[in-house]
């Protein structure tokens, strides 16, 4: 007998080796910036603070340590593609998570005009005691209701992912996710969120 794994969704992590230095310099900052943040429209969540709608609240406080950020995001990035790449990155934010925030369900698919291909999470301040990592959905969910799944295909309506402070996710923009509910603490969940547009996979394959 024969059975043969089709079309996966691959979840890729590693860790920021320079993430205590980070955190130190960068959770004082985020914090007082954040307490005045706005909502984005359209967005179901009225607790989480974030800079996404803001984005040059989240530069202002980012740009200080642009380059050590990249520097740390690089050396993880490449150790998830397995040919010669280039990419940049189209927007970057940070989420704070304090007092029964949450995220609803949401990807970060851009446009055809200006497409996403990856996003990334960095647990910048990170309690798996207190705190819970996000969690993502099956992208073929609906189709799989209409067929039959046998037990032993191991497959789950959600994936939640064994996060620690320190650590980077990569996933496709495309894929589904959400954070749920966190309880008051007096140790912040703090995510630093950014999306890449690769621009060349191999040394021949240019990615518009």
């Amino acid at each position: 007998m024969e059975s043969i794994e089709l079309f996966p969704v691959t979840v890729f992590k590693s860790r920021i080796v320079n993430n205590d230095f980070l955190k130190e310099v960068l959770c004082k900052p985020i914090l007082e910036s954040s307490e005045n943040l706005v909502i984005p429209e359209n967005w179901t969540t009225d607790r989480v603070r974030t800079s996404f709608a803001d984005e040059s609240v989240g530069e202002e406080v980012l740009k200080n340590y642009k380059d050590l950020l990249e520097e740390n995001y690089i050396e993880c990035i490449k150790e998830f593609f397995d040919k010669e790449f280039n990419f940049f990155i189209d927007k970057i934010w940070y989420n704070v998570y304090m007092d029964s925030e949450y995220q609803e369900v949401h990807d970060h698919l851009g446009t055809s005009l200006n497409p996403t291909h990856f996003s990334l999470i960095h647990f910048l301040s990170f309690n798996k005691g207190e705190h819970k990592p996000p969690e993502f959905r099956d992208p073929i969910s609906q189709l799989r209701m209409l067929s039959l799944e046998f037990d032993n295909n191991k497959c789950g309506e959600v994936y939640i992912p064994d996060v620690e402070e320190g650590d980077l996710l990569m996933f496709p923009c495309y894929l589904q996710h959400c954070v749920p509910p966190i309880k008051k603490t007096n140790y912040p969940r703090i995510t630093i969120s950014f999306n890449i547009r690769v621009t060349q996979y191999g040394r021949e394959q240019t990615i518009i």
